[in-house]
């Protein structure tokens, strides 16, 4: 009889007579893989659980709040409302109420010229000892602050009052007796900060942040559907009718979908600006700059995202179901809405979700577009990263606020994905048909002026590249001059990117495998379920989010990485894991285990069989994800803004930085940018070529995304 590995059968009885569970533990340890998921489940959790948590916990922080107290001889007390912070002071005839909020917490009483009394609201408990210093602390529920006193002489000419030193007395649990100088200033400074909801209140009731809040929603819901209606069409179109060059034109629209995040709101600037090529050379009254730009631009972003998943989806819809409803007496339209299009359903509700979540958590092309655009990415970064007024609480209340919006949101495409069956029983394809002349005409036509939307920035930044620049504007005279202040001045920033790249992606195959292997093959209690779960957590979490909880945990002492290029490999790695496990995952399961068993039967160790039968057999899908992650990460801007610092500056960082601070140069940034196009269009082009199915004629690389 075969047994499980882990069968508790396997247990041997002690000379006692009782069953010992050692044996069954000790081969559990023996166990390579169960090391390396336990260990990989570590690290995962201080990768990437740790670092949300810590922004969770910044978020609920309030600043530590202070008041203060005017005494005078005659007993009457004042409060110094300018001095006050975190704590409301309500004057009364001779007692002062404390609160926090609307929480009340000290009544404060004059008993005489040089003596309070401090009650603690609703009878709880009231604490003080005097410090070393001659400070009073004072701590009770809700309250712990230390208290000073100011004495100011009454004329600059007088010298300076020694105050009388504090004292206390106990008059009841919650209530104390404080001795000071006549006529002090009496200051209460909480020691700690409080933790709290105050900054969720205040950023889901201040104008400036609901309106960021607003913005992105708009921005991600108006990009999205138009970019569906457009990516829909389309795909239906390519899924349903054969004309030449179809298969050319999805290799392209795969190739736009890979531009970098930023680049179509510099280009579209750069030609619609209020001072932009086309604006000045038609004398429009207009510009691109403000929500509507991003919305245009996003649109020509996510579009051919949703179109490969659209056209995956289509293309995959059983046949016989359309010719089923055709016999039935449906036309070509109720076939269409009725059977076609709920049959596509998951991919262009996927396609949605994905459009809709670059839209809602992209930061390169609002702050690109317009540098005032209040939307939640670039509020998020400004409260992080700027110099002056910089509020690490509210930074981290509108991180976790966009992690909400992101779960919802990828909550309703689960939900509504698990309410209806799309899968058939038999599989015949989608019947290509040949379209009449002049309707080929049109979906030709339909098709390239989309394709050349999408590559509008590619061209005019290649075209630009090789124009003159005098202080930021565009002169039509040929030259190379800007490549070669681009080598002189940022050729190692070509360099960084690479060994960044090309870290990452290591990184990524060989976790990402290891991962899948684990989540897909040996299933091991709680470990396997928690570890598939952690590492899609990136996937919605914004990438300025993610970067801010790296600086949280790692810019101080015993790890401090900030601003090597340690910090930026290893937030590149978690970000874009998801894509490699997944990848990974999916061409696992097209892999039999029972070939992994042969070889064991065989003799072979665990280890060997993995590496010499189910990795060789996952090699394909293993690259086709290493590519896709170096591509992901060639391009990523949100975080790289945060965590990069020179010398480890990456080619996005300066496309960024010669498109958005005064005195840019944008002959620079667009040279850099046409060698980062370079660099991404080269290998996904024989990836795309090497994955295409020619049943589909141009199946993408939709499956991975």
């Amino acid at each position: 009889m075969r047994l499980d590995r882990y069968s508790t059968d396997a247990s041997i009885p002690d000379p006692t007579g009782k069953t010992s569970l050692w044996p069954t533990v000790a081969r559990r340890l023996k166990d390579p893989w169960l090391i390396i998921s336990i260990f990989i489940t570590v690290m995962a959790i201080a990768l990437i659980i740790i670092p949300q948590y810590r922004i969770f916990v910044s978020s609920t922080e309030q600043a530590k709040g202070k008041f203060s107290i005017k005494t005078s001889a005659d007993g009457v007390l004042e409060t110094v409302h300018d001095a006050n912070k975190g704590f409301t002071v309500i004057d009364g005839t001779r007692e002062l109420t404390v609160r926090r909020g609307t929480t009340p917490l000290l009544a404060v009483r004059s008993l005489d010229e040089q003596t309070l009394s401090l009650r603690a609201m609703n009878g709880e408990k009231l604490n003080a000892e005097i410090l070393d210093d001659g400070k009073v602390r004072l701590w009770g529920k809700g309250l712990d602050v230390v208290l000073s006193q100011e004495v100011f002489s009454k004329s600059i000419f007088e010298a300076a009052v020694k105050p009388r030193p504090l004292k206390v007395a106990m008059q009841s649990s919650n209530q104390i007796a404080i001795t000071h100088h006549a006529g002090a200033f009496l200051n209460f400074a909480e020691i700690e900060p409080t933790h709290g909801l105050d900054n969720y209140r205040k950023f889901l009731t201040n104008n400036r942040y609901v309106s960021a809040i607003k913005n992105s929603l708009i921005v991600a819901v108006a990009a999205s559907l138009l970019a569906s209606v457009l990516a829909v069409s389309l795909a239906y179109l390519f899924a349903r009718y054969h004309f030449p060059g179809k298969g050319t034109m999805v290799t392209l629209i795969t190739m736009a979908s890979v531009s970098p995040p930023f680049l179509g709101g510099y280009a579209w600037r750069m030609l619609l600006g209020s001072q932009g090529i086309l604006t000045r050379a038609f004398n429009l009254d207009f510009t691109i700059v403000g929500l509507h730009g991003v919305i245009w631009v996003i649109t020509w972003l996510i579009f051919p995202l949703i179109f490969l998943l659209t056209y995956d989806s289509f293309t995959a819809i059983d046949n016989s179901l359309i010719e089923s409803s055709m016999s039935l007496g449906a036309n070509k339209r109720k076939t269409l809405f009725k059977v076609i299009i709920p049959l596509a359903m998951p991919g262009i509700i996927t396609g949605i979700y994905l459009g809709m979540m670059t839209a809602f958590s992209d930061f390169g092309t609002p702050y690109v577009i317009s540098l005032n655009l209040n939307v939640l990415p670039v509020l998020v970064y400004q409260q992080f990263m700027n110099e002056v007024g910089t509020n690490f609480p509210i930074a981290s209340t509108g991180s976790v606020i966009m992690i909400l919006i992101s779960s919802a949101i990828l909550m309703a495409q689960r939900m509504y994905l698990a309410t209806k069956a799309y899968a058939s029983i038999s599989a015949r394809t989608l019947g290509l048909m040949e379209p009449p002349r002049r309707q080929k005409a049109l979906i030709m036509g339909f098709t390239a002026l989309l394709i050349f939307m999408a590559f509008v920035p590619h061209l005019t930044v290649t075209l630009t590249s090789f124009l003159q620049w005098r202080s930021g504007i565009v002169s039509p005279i040929f030259t190379l001059e800007n490549y070669v202040r681009m080598v002189r001045s940022e050729l190692n920033s070509i360099y960084v990117s690479f060994f960044l790249g090309i870290t990452t992606t290591l990184l990524n195959v060989v976790f990402g495998v290891a991962i899948a292997y684990i989540v897909v093959r040996k299933r091991y209690p709680v470990i396997s379920d928690l570890l598939n779960t952690i590492v899609m957590i990136p996937y919605i979490v914004p990438g300025t989010v993610l970067a801010i909880g790296f600086v949280m945990i790692f810019n101080q002492p015993p790890i401090l990485i900030t601003g090597t290029w340690v910090i930026l490999v290893l937030a590149y790695f978690v970000r874009k894991l998801p894509y490699s496990v997944k990848t990974a995952e999916a061409v696992l399961y097209q892999i039999h285990p029972d070939l992994e068993e042969a070889a064991k039967s065989l003799g072979a160790k665990p280890t060997r069989s993995f590496l010499d039968i189910t990795l060789k057999l996952m090699i394909g899908g293993v690259i086709s994800g290493a590519t896709l992650s170096f591509l992901q990460v060639m391009t990523e801007i949100s975080s790289t803004i945060i965590l990069y610092r020179p010398p480890w500056k990456p080619m996005t960082a300066v496309i960024f930085e010669n498109t958005t601070r005064a005195g840019s140069d944008f002959g620079v940034a667009s040279a850099m940018t046409v060698v980062l196009m370079l660099c991404l269009y080269i290998p996904l082009y024989f990836i795309t070529k090497r994955t295409r199915m020619d049943s589909k004629e141009g199946n993408s690389l939709a499956a991975y995304y």
